[in-house]
């Protein structure tokens, strides 16, 4: 099922105050929707949102279940300081999300699903930019690039393949020596001396003040934001009933973009989306007394840095545990001892420990389509780790969804019916 398209000055909610949801309702308000967002928190202050690593990283155009995964997260999982975790009860319980993970690792499925980050990928800083500076916070995003490090020679020359790869797809980066690593990156560890510069990078100058800047912006437009839960959703004749904690109100479509919450959401109008809670942690250091010139990101340990305006932020991860299970404190010490090991002049006092659960698809793909159950439902969920980075592009899909311009052809690759 394909929903018909939804004339401009309709009636929309969003359900999700996160990056995606927000940047979604200022693209629709400026299309000419009235727009309401609904979410039981303030603006960015839930779900992944609030502390990720501020990084538009779009050179990150293959899937998290790359091939031959399944003998990588086996060493993994016997390493403790590696990035992979998860029990084995959490494994079985989501042993078909995990299966799906692993069918993307296969040529084709892992073609397939590049093929749609790359698309993704291609428009992500323009996009952003242009979301930025119609927001007049132009200021808060910087595209400097991003160093790849890697521990040694060998993991060094094993990434040059696929460097190559995304040069050959538009994604362009630099062998940096060591010379220019010292003075890029000094403040790291002398050990270090192989790294990549990819172009295709950029950072905000902190992920909370952009949710809440757009959102500023956004209401000054005309945007309602309820600080209200969604309980339920159901059709009734030609629009959409939201049923709250406050009562019920009728629109003529809905977008969920509720992180993973979505799963639920999605369920109940009849549409099968497949999300794992997917958590990471960092540590955000007010006075490090070091500071990072672009992003970094340590390749071989899952750990990505960035100097933001709240702090040295440090972290990563992916913890596949349920979203509701409280934060492992062994990681908070774990990251602490790598990141001395990392920055040996770092200062760690008053850091402040975040996790948080970000919205997994087994092809690392969002979901940006029309629902397959129900007319005048849309998602827009999914992103992973690059809500930040895709949400402006995701939105303006979102758009052409909504008035009926986009080419089914061309976003078949983000569309819910692909996972049937």
């Amino acid at each position: 099922m394909t929903s018909k398209g939804i004339p401009l000055g309709s009636s929309i909610a969003i359900i999700g105050a996160g990056i995606v949801g927000v940047a979604s309702a200022c693209a629709l308000m400026r299309q000419g929707y009235k727009v309401s967002i609904f979410d039981p928190s303030h603006p960015g202050e839930a779900g992944s949102s609030m502390a990720n690593a501020g990084h538009i990283g779009a050179s990150d155009i293959y899937p998290l279940s790359t091939p031959g995964i399944h003998w990588k997260a086996i060493k993994m999982l016997m390493d403790s300081n590696a990035p992979l975790k998860i029990s084995f009860k959490e494994f079985w319980l989501e042993l078909p999300w995990f299966w799906r993970f692993w069918r993307t690792s296969h040529a084709s499925n892992f073609e397939s699903a590049t093929k749609a980050l790359s698309y993704l990928c291609h428009n992500s800083i323009d996009d952003t930019r242009e979301l930025f500076e119609y927001c007049n916070m132009g200021d808060m995003l910087d595209h400097k690039g991003c160093m790849f490090i890697y521990d040694t020679e060998e993991s060094f020359n094993s990434s040059l393949k696929s460097w190559i790869d995304k040069k050959n797809r538009g994604f362009s980066s630099e062998v940096i020596d060591l010379d220019q690593l010292n003075i890029r990156a000094p403040y790291i560890s002398n050990k270090f001396k192989y790294a990549v510069l990819s172009h295709n990078w950029g950072q905000v100058s902190d992920p909370l003040e952009v949710v809440k800047s757009i959102a500023n912006v956004a209401e000054k437009g005309g945007v309602i934001f309820h600080q209200n839960r969604v309980n339920s959703i159901s059709k009734k004749n030609n629009s959409i009933d939201l049923a709250t904690d406050k009562g019920t109100d009728s629109f003529d479509a809905v977008i969920i973009a509720a992180g993973i919450g979505s799963v639920d959401f999605a369920k109940s109008c009849g549409d099968f989306l497949p999300m794992a809670s997917e958590r990471g942690y960092n540590l955000t250091i007010p006075s490090a007394n070091i500071k990072n010139e672009l992003p970094l990101v340590f390749a071989d340990r899952g750990v990505v840095t960035t100097s933001l305006s709240s702090g040295f932020r440090i972290g990563g991860w992916a913890e596949y545990s349920n979203s509701k299970n409280k934060a492992n404190q062994d990681h908070f010490k774990s990251i602490a001892r790598i990141s001395r090991e990392l920055f040996p002049e770092i200062n760690i006092d008053n850091a402040k420990y975040w996790m948080g659960s970000r919205p997994s698809t087994p092809d690392s793909v969002p979901v940006i389509s029309c629902s397959q159950k129900m007319d005048r439902i849309f998602y827009n969920c999914g992103h992973g780790h690059y809500g930040l980075t895709h949400a402006a592009t995701s939105a303006k899909i979102l758009c052409k969804l909504l008035d009926d311009s986009a080419d089914y052809t061309e976003h078949e690759g983000l569309s819910i019916n692909r996972f049937l």
